[in-house]
């Protein structure tokens, strides 16, 4: 029997190498790999951590710009907290104005909404009237003067003259955008 042994004592060795690979060398080299890529991604962290506190002081500056920038905003936004609150002030704002220059409103209402950020929202509202030309002029106008904001996206008259003669009637379709500070604190 020992000298079988001795015959196939190159195989046992071979075999003795390949088991210690297989099950101790393959798992050791996967785990240096996996550690070696844990390693990259820390260093990439801590080189984005590094640029960020050597911008710390631009990064402070551009705040107080942006913050400052939108206390400047805040007269050009509708104050409403809630939705409900919000329609009702600008509906009833552009309302009281073509009343007050003697239009014929025919059709008020909300086109839809977008949420720019969590605190800012953009509204459309689509008019339809009817007057002579002095009450769209003195419309155009003071829309684009209204406090707060209120932006003609879209337009549309329509009248079988225009002319300055107070007799003839137009329709007028007006798409408008407003913007909502949607938080009841100024921003």
């Amino acid at each position: 029997m020992k000298s079988n042994l001795l015959k196939y004592k190159n195989y046992f060795i071979i075999l003795s190498a390949l088991l210690i690979a297989n099950f101790v060398l393959d798992p050791m080299w996967q785990n240096i790999e996996t550690l070696q890529q844990k390693v990259y991604l820390d260093e990439s962290k801590v080189v984005k951590v590094e640029n960020l506190i050597a911008n710390k002081k631009q990064i402070a500056k551009q705040s107080g710009l942006l913050s400052i920038n939108k206390l400047k905003l805040q007269p050009y936004l509708f104050p409403a907290s809630t939705e409900s609150e919000f329609k009702l002030t600008a509906q009833g704002k552009i309302e009281k104005l073509l009343q007050s220059n003697s239009c014929n409103v025919e059709r008020i209402g909300w086109a839809g909404k977008n949420n720019i950020d969590e605190q800012l929202v953009r509204w459309t509202l689509e008019a339809r009237f009817r007057g002579n030309p002095e009450c769209v002029l003195n419309v155009s106008r003071q829309l684009e003067s209204l406090e707060p904001m209120v932006k003609i996206a879209d337009y549309s008259y329509a009248g079988k003259e225009v002319s300055g003669n107070r007799q003839n009637h137009m329709v007028v379709a007006l798409t408008l955008i407003m913007w909502q500070n949607a938080n009841e604190v100024a921003l």
